[in-house]
C-alpha cells in the first residue's frame, strides 16, 4: 500500500521551493542582482591580492557602493583604507557638482 503526503505539505513544500528558485533567479545573491562575475570593476582598476579581494567584497558582492551603511560594508572599507591608504574604492562614484540655480 503506497502512502501520500497530505496536500497541505507537498503544497507547502512546492512554494518554498519555487519561491527559493525565483529569489536566486532575480537577485543572483547580490543586492544589485548582478552577480561578481559579470562585474569588472575591481579588475579594471588593476588591483591585486588582499585590495582586490577587498574590492571584491565591497563593490561586487556586497554592492555597498549601492546599499552603503551596514557594518559590513564599514568594516571592509576600513580594512581597504588602512591596506591601502586609499579613502575610497573604484565603485564609489564622486557626487557631481550642483546645477546653477535657474533664473
Amino acid at each position: 500500500m503506497r502512502r501520500h503526503l497530505p496536500v497541505w505539505i507537498s503544497l507547502c513544500c512546492t512554494a518554498s521551493l519555487a519561491a527559493a528558485g525565483a529569489a536566486l533567479a532575480i537577485g543572483h545573491g547580490t543586492p544589485d542582482g548582478v552577480p561578481p562575475a559579470e562585474e569588472t570593476v575591481c579588475k579594471d582598476a588593476g588591483l591585486q591580492g588582499a585590495a582586490y579581494g577587498l574590492c571584491v567584497a565591497y563593490c561586487e558582492a556586497s554592492d555597498c557602493d549601492d546599499f552603503p551603511g551596514s557594518q559590513a560594508c564599514d568594516r571592509i572599507h576600513f580594512n581597504y583604507t588602512k591596506l591601502t591608504g586609499e579613502e575610497s574604492f573604484p565603485c564609489d562614484e564622486v557626487a557631481p557638482p550642483p546645477p546653477p540655480p535657474l533664473n
